[in-house]
């Protein structure tokens, strides 16, 4: 018989104790980002909040993680008790984690092919009791995908548990899928977006010799120097001047070289320079895992910007991409810009997704949201 045991994992020492447990749960969901980790999870924690505040809820299966959720105890609006995943402009590292194989494990074979979404309410059911024996007013989910599987699931299980929820969208995010042929996929692009990409190709060749470098398979005390050389590519910009690039901004470099060490201890550690002369004119900090590289972080040089290099840099990391099996998605991580429109991608969308726990105080918090969003962003700016 299968058995269900929820988890409260209420500090970092915890969460690290159970990493191997977790992390095996993260390679058997549908997450890709490797900051969803237990080890990055505590890095963001203990830069960006109060390591006592940490509070995953988990679901275990016969002895096996099948479901989780990281949390940090936090204020919205400077009142209401709530919840959040841990994450914000720098770094992502909040998610819902699902077992993908749980279809196969709570359904009989003669229902799989009639089901589709209904696999795993025992789990999230037992992720939902386990919210209500909390003390928070809300939970507070900014970046949940809820068009994804693992999200509507979720929803469903707050809908049966009676809580009330609210939603914002905000924003979408491309992700180029490394399908068919090279050729093939740039003949989907706009047929400006095409010249301009062959224009500025031969406008940096004439300033020097042009090649693209990838950093992978570093070994940790070697990312330090190659991130720092990014960094400052991204410091030379806009960010730079505007005083809110990493170097610019107390205590960043530090978070993501120490991210980058620990993805590189992994294998999961992509930088990539596009050098003209010797010189970088572009650069991007990736992370690789399950396929896909997620682009954390894209700067340039601006002088170099009358040949669009950060542009030129991800031609020439997608014509890569496409000529390595291994590669199966490009994901631009953050907002939708139009430079990322520009490749064609494949977008979803990320929400807000607010639950009240089933106490009278968030219940009203919510409904105000669902309701007096536009009043409410003011008051509570805090929580935006």
């Amino acid at each position: 018989m299968t058995r269900l045991r929820t988890l409260h994992i209420d500090s970092l020492a915890g969460l690290r104790s159970a990493a191997e447990a977790w992390d095996d749960l993260w390679r058997r969901s549908d997450a890709t980002l490797p900051t969803l980790r237990a080890e990055l999870i505590a890095q963001w924690i203990e830069h960006f909040a109060r390591p006592a505040d940490f509070h995953a809820l988990a679901v275990e299966c016969d002895g096996r993680l099948v479901a989780a959720l990281p949390l940090w105890r936090r204020r919205v609006g400077r009142v209401l008790n709530a919840a959040a995943m841990p994450c914000n402009e720098w770094s992502s590292n909040g998610e819902l984690l699902l077992d993908a194989s749980l279809r196969q494990a709570f359904l009989p074979a003669v229902e799989q092919s009639r089901q589709t979404e209904m696999s795993a309410p025992p789990v999230l059911d037992a992720l939902v009791a386990a919210l209500r024996e909390t003390a928070w007013q809300l939970l507070w989910l900014d970046e949940a995908v809820l068009d994804a599987p693992r999200w509507r699931l979720l929803r469903q299980a707050i809908a049966r548990a009676g809580m009330r929820a609210g939603t914002r969208r905000r924003w979408d995010v491309g992700r180029v899928e490394i399908t068919g042929t090279w050729a093939d996929y740039k003949s989907r692009w706009s047929r400006k977006h095409r010249q301009k990409m062959a224009w500025a190709a031969r406008r940096l060749a004439r300033r020097g010799d042009v090649r693209l470098v990838a950093a992978a398979e570093l070994a940790p005390g070697d990312a330090a120097a190659w991130m720092r050389r990014g960094f400052a590519v991204e410091d030379r910009g806009w960010k730079g001047a505007a005083g809110t690039s990493v170097l610019h901004t107390p205590g960043m470099a530090d978070f993501f070289i120490r991210q980058a060490e620990t993805a590189a201890r992994w294998g999961q550690l992509e930088l990539v320079f596009l050098e003209c002369g010797g010189r970088p004119a572009a650069f991007c900090y990736g992370l690789m895992a399950k396929g896909v590289f997620h682009s954390m972080k894209v700067g340039y040089d601006p002088a170099f910007g009358e040949c669009a290099p950060g542009q030129l840099l991800r031609y020439f990391l997608l014509e890569r991409f496409f000529a390595e099996p291994r590669r199966a998605a490009l994901d631009f991580q953050g907002p939708m810009t139009e430079s990322h429109a520009a490749w064609r991608p494949r977008c979803y969308t990320i929400n807000r997704l607010v639950v009240a726990p089933g106490r009278l105080l968030g219940a009203v918090a919510v409904g105000a949201y669902e309701h007096l969003w536009p009043t409410m962003q003011a008051i509570l700016h805090a929580g935006a």
